[in-house]
């Protein structure tokens, strides 16, 4: 699903501001009825409402604390994750023990998907980045729906396919974007999306080391290049907390780059 540098890591998103979430109070858990949010996601969509209740009522809300191991590489496959809020990371361990992070999850973000056409195994580990709250569903249900059900089938491919776009995307910002122009883009990506208001304020999602490596860097050129940026933009950082005065000299400075086109809504 996801490879790197050669490759880049890649960044899923659901598509609009990430900020706000669906995450689901612990006194609304008994109500909550997952078939509605299903209903705005690319893997469901055109489904009846009978198929969308079969999936909603196997589906179990799950919360997790940062750095839980989800899953681990080749492990088999029991569930699919759905997430509903925080952040996920995929990484792959090598044979001498480095971790290689894949993809950096997030809001409607699939997990653990691809095991089906792995010999039921999941392809990478997956730990939490940041407290999250994921539904969680057999995997099995999906596989079962995915050999009977074409419009599913076609979903699956549809999503498979954004994948891939994304990926020649991101290998094209690699290429053609320094170290500094990155991290703007991903701030930009932060941000609501054609908000070009001034003065806008987000949060890092998660910490910078791992910001660091979801952009291909080191953790001292993350640093060099973050103060390059501040110098040339005007950018405040304090802590996680980020302000942009400008938007516009944000989006001078990196060529127009905006990361939203790198979104991906599944």
């Amino acid at each position: 699903m996801s490879i790197l540098l050669l490759s880049p890591i890649f960044l899923r998103t659901s598509g609009r501001n990430i900020m706000p979430t669906t995450k689901v109070r612990k006194s609304d858990m008994r109500q909550y009825d997952a078939s509605t949010h299903f209903k705005s996601l690319t893997l469901f969509a055109g489904l009846s409402a009978e198929d969308i209740r079969y999936f909603a009522d196997a589906a179990h809300i799950k919360n997790y604390k940062k750095d839980k191991l989800i899953f681990t590489e080749d492990e088999q496959a029991g569930y699919f994750y759905i997430i509903l809020s925080g952040w996920i990371r995929l990484f792959h361990t090598t044979e001498e023990g480095e971790e290689i992070n894949l993809a950096i999850l997030t809001m409607n973000s699939l997990v653990g998907e691809s095991s089906i056409f792995e010999e039921g195994r999941y392809t990478s580990s997956a730990q939490v980045a940041e407290a999250v709250q994921v539904l969680s569903i057999p995997i099995n249900l999906l596989k079962e729906y995915l050999l009977i059900n074409q419009q599913m089938a076609f979903n699956m491919l549809t999503i498979m396919t954004k994948y891939q776009r994304l990926h020649a995307l991101q290998l094209e910002l690699y290429h053609l974007y320094t170290a500094p122009q990155r991290i703007g883009c991903f701030l930009l990506g932060l941000c609501p999306p054609l908000d070009h208001r001034d003065g806008v304020k987000i949060n890092l999602p998660y910490d910078k080391t791992l910001i660091a490596a979801t952009l291909g860097m080191k953790g001292s050129t993350f640093s060099r290049a973050l103060n390059i940026l501040r110098k040339e933009t005007g950018l405040q950082i304090h802590g996680t907390h980020v302000k942009i005065d400008s938007i516009k000299r944000l989006l001078d400075f990196v060529n127009g780059c905006y990361l939203n086109t790198l979104v991906n809504k599944v």
